[in-house]
């Protein structure tokens, strides 16, 4: 790679390293969106609320029924042109692809009322319609070429986006090309090339040589040093991420919600904060960051290893042999605890809490591993590090949905339960945003006192920038958004 300074052509490329990088598509999309190869008929703008992208407008013709106009003059990466009967295939492409995203829209039918408008009707009256259009699994695609394609498709998706794919391989590197027929500005660069490096240390050693000139998500401990550095700069948008644990609601150990419970009280959030996150993290009360819902009336799982020795107690667990470890009918309190980001936080997070959690009576066994999403859907697991988006439809409908649908990819912990479905049915309809706050705050207290998941904190998400990259100075707070053809360089 040449470093930073170097210049052995005109051609532009805008060198970006990342953690993570998943499949373009299916089943999520986020890298079609956050990389500038897709878009969606909405997106989020300021406080997290829609707004037009691939749509101009969205008309609520009645409580079940909306009309949405979509942008002329917008072609797909093959010259297709994108109109209304183009993007209905698209989306009923992604209902057939997802169970989830259908569910999460809950769409009865889209019909194609001219060329550029269609009519959406949802099942159930439905105010957050252009929310959750603004799901990455909802990019717009050009069916025509699935069909033509086959799984080349998958390599080399035709999107509408600033960018078009050169070559991708998941997990190493996307090569993108401008696309010089975009709708929107032209874009400011000639070539995209994302680089995975899964080590967060080799990941700033790449931005301080001049290899990359952003680096996705650098760990807390490289703030300080990236900010100092004459050449970079951190950027660091509005908290939206939560660190959590996944507890699987399957295993025999964890069917009883006092062992949750026990597991949640025994994590000491504000040692975490201090010291495995440096203090760029805030300690987690539920899965919401308090920026993006408000939920003062929340009772967290607070720090006390008492209550969970009590409740590990009333489960009849207790120290037979006086080793210091909790067993029950002879049987060892003992779980596997999965993590997964080598170089990361997340590894060493998961270290104090086996720690946390050795001293009220349970022996936590750590893995490591490489693909977290693939381990996970295998279920041999007790609980498990993660960390994602908790805003990524701009509305919390859309997260609490995803944690407790069945067919969710954030319901990794096998969870069910009616009494979370019924509030989320009453939320659904809503149109006052205090009542969905208020509903959306039960929601979240649910799943606090049953413990699906342990929240642990709100991490900063930081970006390490080289000064020479101009056009993201005010990353959005959520990481679906992070090329666009307005980012350049001098």
């Amino acid at each position: 790679m040449e470093g930073r300074g170097s210049s052995t052509s005109e051609e532009v490329t805008l060198r970006v390293g990342t953690g993570f990088l998943t499949a373009i598509v299916p089943p999520v999309r986020h890298t079609a969106v956050a990389m500038g190869l897709g878009e969606t008929l909405f997106r989020l703008g300021d406080e997290y609320r829609p707004v037009p992208w691939l749509a101009t407008e969205a008309k609520h013709l009645d409580e079940k029924t909306w009309e949405i106009t979509v942008r002329q003059g917008v072609k797909f990466h093959n010259g297709v042109e994108m109109d209304a009967a183009a993007v209905k295939a698209s989306l009923e492409r992604a209902f057939a692809e997802s169970a989830s995203i259908k569910g999460l829209l809950d769409t009865a039918s889209i019909d194609v009322k001219d060329a550029y408008t269609l009519t959406i009707v949802t099942n159930r009256p439905s105010p957050i319609l252009p929310s959750l259009l603004t799901a990455g699994r909802t990019a717009i695609v050009e069916v025509g070429a699935v069909q033509t394609m086959g799984d080349a498709f998958n390599e080399k998706p035709v999107l509408t986006g600033p960018f078009i794919v050169e070559r991708f391989q998941q997990g190493k590197e996307l090569v993108a090309v401008r696309n010089e027929d975009y709708w929107g500005p032209r874009p400011l660069v000639d070539r995209l090339v994302v680089t995975h490096i899964p080590d967060n240390n080799s990941l700033v050693l790449a931005l301080e040589a001049g290899d990359i000139d952003i680096a996705r998500g650098i760990p807390p401990h490289s703030v300080e040093p990236v900010n100092a550095h004459p050449d970079l700069v951190v950027r660091q948008p509005a908290q939206f991420q939560l660190n959590f644990m996944f507890l699987n609601t399957q295993r025999e150990i964890m069917k009883d919600v006092r062992v949750r419970q026990a597991i949640s009280h025994a994590i000491d959030r504000e040692a975490l904060v201090k010291g495995v996150m440096l203090g760029q993290a805030v300690p987690a009360v539920g899965p919401f960051p308090p920026n993006f819902l408000r939920c003062d009336e929340l009772q967290g799982r607070s720090f006390d290893p008492g209550k969970s020795r009590e409740l590990l107690a009333a489960a009849s667990y207790e120290d037979q042999d006086g080793d210091g470890l909790l067993e029950k009918d002879g049987q060892p309190l003992e779980i596997t605890l999965l993590t997964y980001g080598q170089g990361g936080f997340l590894p060493p997070m998961a270290e104090a809490i086996q720690g946390m959690l050795k001293n009220i009576g349970m022996k936590v066994t750590i893995r490591t591993v490489e693909r977290i999403d693939a381990v996970l859907e295998e279920g041999d697991w007790d609980a498990s590090m993660f960390n994602n988006n908790m805003v990524h439809t701009g509305d919390a409908y859309g997260t609490l949905f995803s944690f407790a649908d069945a067919s969710s990819y954030l319901n990794k912990s096998n969870y069910q339960n009616p009494q979370l479905d019924e509030i989320l049915a009453q939320m659904f309809p809503l149109t006052d945003r205090e009542e969905r706050r208020r509903v959306g705050c039960s929601a979240s207290q649910v799943i606090i006192d049953d413990v699906p998941v342990v929240p642990i904190l709100h991490q900063n998400y930081d970006y390490g920038v080289s000064r020479d990259v101009t056009g993201f100075d005010n990353p959005y707070p959520f990481f679906l958004y992070l090329i666009d053809s307005s980012i350049g360089k001098q």
